[in-house]
């Protein structure tokens, strides 16, 4: 037996090898050769935090989705608040304690969280922190 990934005349005689699947629903024919990818580099440290808070700048923005990069320095805080749009906030460098109304998780980089319309947080750096968020906007 070979230790290449199966093919689908591989797989099992009822069709449920889920890899299989994976690869039919997924594979080279899927999808389109036209389109967009951007690339995004240099985004810690792209702007001094101010004095005693935050300072954002737009990292990139089209119809799907707004992606924002934000510099702390430690202890700038960004006080209670809500997104019109799901967000994803991701931490590059740092920490930060991001308190959400039922915990406080500490977000550490690596880390994602996704939030849904409306829901109010706050955000605290614990040391210097570059973190992004990525507001995902509705398609026309």
């Amino acid at each position: 037996m070979s230790d290449d990934p199966a093919t689908p005349e591989d797989s099992s005689q009822d069709g449920s090898d889920s890899a299989t699947r994976d690869r039919r629903s997924h594979g080279s024919k899927a999808g389109t050769t036209e389109g967009a990818a951007t690339h995004l580099a240099d985004i810690i440290g792209r702007a001094e935090p101010m004095e005693n808070r935050p300072r954002a700048s737009v990292v990139h923005e089209d119809e799907t989705a707004k992606i924002v990069a934000f510099e702390f320095g430690e202890g700038h805080e960004l006080g209670d608040h809500a997104a019109h749009h799901p967000i994803l906030v991701q931490v590059l460098r740092g920490r930060v304690e991001f308190g959400l109304p039922d915990r406080t998780v500490d977000l550490l980089p690596g880390e994602m969280l996704h939030l849904t319309p409306m829901l109010r947080h706050s955000v605290r750096a614990l040391e210097r922190t570059t973190l992004t968020v990525t507001m995902l906007l509705p398609r026309a």
